[in-house]
């Protein structure tokens, strides 16, 4: 058995899982540093199984987006499109609440679970603790939660501001159910925070900045990206006047493109600013800052002499005995 430097090692039928993966109608995206607020490069094709030193390996041919055009709804958009229609890999569509950390974040398994134990304190439900992977030696900061159930919390909250414009969705929200939902939603948000607060408090590194990732399961998945160790900008891009902005965003370009998933960044104003999306048919749809982060980074790692990128994946199994689930 061969492991990493994380101590961490693929089994091989977890690696034969990866290569129907990859070679299946459903893309891996192609990313930068894992980043997922930044478009991805393109995807992942044409994988196979080779042994090298008697260690086995899987192989994958990354095929990168190379037609870059103005979208043609918005010059101020930039798309990029796969040679041939592709879907992409998605969140699965789910009515659990889950949070998910990289145990690379964490100095050693003991802080591991003093962690999850804190965040079971903060939830009087059950919860769905998850330990994800991202091969960098030492990862940025990251957690990602999953909405679901409080996604339905929230969405009733923007009730007067659909009625403002009209929206039919307005009058099939009640209102003893807007009530309630208001008031729920005010402590879904503090424990939100509290989650937040906790997880920087134990994660390392301590120099580099913590990002969060809401996942909102749906059609479109709705990602939306806070990069801050300030806890309380959680409840700011959580209030229903940031999210309203959000919803518009994705109806009116909704209106234009199929949207498979979207993404949103929490910005120094503190106001949702719009990244990027991708259509049902694997197109790229961003804004030129967005492209032009993406284009950046990507020049500096191509001067790095051990350059890398990466591959949305999951299955590591851990040499230390603890499972994936905490």
């Amino acid at each position: 058995m061969t492991t990493d430097l994380h101590g961490d090692f693929i089994p091989f039928n977890i690696m034969e899982d990866y290569v129907k993966i990859i070679n299946g109608n459903y893309k891996m995206r192609y990313l930068i540093n894992h980043r997922r607020d930044i478009p991805p490069l393109g995807y992942f094709d044409n994988a196979e199984i080779k042994e090298v030193n008697k260690i086995f390996h899987v192989f994958a041919e990354p095929l990168v987006f190379k037609n870059r055009v103005t979208a043609n709804f918005d010059k101020s958009l930039i798309l990029e499109e796969p040679e041939k229609p592709i879907s992409f890999i998605t969140s699965e569509n789910t009515d659990k609440f889950q949070i998910l950390i990289d145990k690379n974040n964490f100095e050693n398994i003991n802080v591991l679970q003093n962690t999850a134990k804190k965040l079971r304190q903060v939830y009087s439900e059950e919860i769905s603790l998850e330990l994800g992977m991202r091969k960098n030696l030492v990862p940025d900061p990251q957690v990602v939660i999953t909405l679901a159930k409080y996604y339905f919390i929230l969405y009733p909250l923007l009730k007067p501001f659909f009625a403002k414009i009209g929206e039919k969705i307005a009058e099939d929200i009640a209102e003893d159910i807007y009530d309630g939902c208001k008031k729920n939603a005010k402590a879904a948000v503090k424990k939100l925070s509290e989650t937040v607060r906790i997880v920087r408090q134990n994660m390392i590194p301590k120099d580099k900045i913590l990002h969060t990732i809401f996942e909102i399961p749906g059609t479109p998945t709705i990602e939306l990206h806070i990069k801050s160790d300030d806890a309380t900008k959680i409840e700011k891009g959580l209030q229903a006047t940031k999210l309203f902005s959000v919803h518009k965003k994705v109806t009116s370009l909704q209106s234009q493109v199929d949207i498979s998933e979207i993404h949103f960044i929490f910005n120094s104003k503190n106001k949702w600013e719009f990244s990027y999306l991708i259509t049902s048919d694997g197109k790229i749809i961003g804004t030129k800052l967005s492209f032009s982060k993406r284009d950046k980074l990507l020049s500096r790692i191509e001067l790095s002499p051990t350059k890398a990128f990466s591959i949305g994946a999951s299955g590591i199994e851990y040499e230390r005995n603890f499972s994936r689930q905490i």
